[in-house]
């Protein structure tokens, strides 16, 4: 009975396991995607390397002028980003459809000691691969009676 039993849960955590590999495989893509392209915003790796998981619409609006205008605003309106770090996934899902294929990583990053960001990156499914669609970069300040109750 104890044999049976083991291996019926034995049976039933590799099962789970294989359910969750594709969504974890699209996870891990998205997430190297979104880490180089926050990378190419915040430091120095190229438009390049970048844009080959564009899709085709940002391409077509974000060349690499574009982008470099992009990176230029973020540093004056925003100020130099460090210390990035992934904080949560969203997955877009309509209650009358049911998940989207969209996805959204979002990070936040130091700016001084009481500025912050907030990056988000968009993905959707393009050719079987997830590609980005957008991004958007805000600057996050804590509320000043926040600030003065740390003092």
């Amino acid at each position: 009975m104890k044999k049976t039993l083991m291996a019926l849960a034995l049976s039933m955590a590799v099962s789970a396991s294989c359910f969750a590999a594709g969504a974890s495989g699209r996870f891990a893509t998205e997430e190297r995607t979104a880490d180089a392209l926050v990378d190419a915003l915040t430091g120095s790796t190229g438009y390049e390397q970048v844009s080959k998981n564009f899709s085709k619409g940002l391409k077509e609006k974000l060349n690499a002028d574009a982008f470099a205008k992009v990176k230029e605003e973020i540093r004056k309106q925003v100020g130099a980003i460090k210390n990035v770090n992934f904080v949560v996934l969203n997955k877009q899902y309509d209650l009358q459809k049911g998940y989207n294929g969209v996805d959204e990583l979002v990070y936040f990053g130091t700016v001084s000691k009481e500025k912050f960001a907030r990056i988000f990156v968009s993905f959707a499914e393009e050719g079987g691969k997830p590609m980005v669609t957008g991004f958007q970069v805000t600057p996050i300040e804590p509320a000043k009676q926040q600030a003065q109750e740390k003092k």
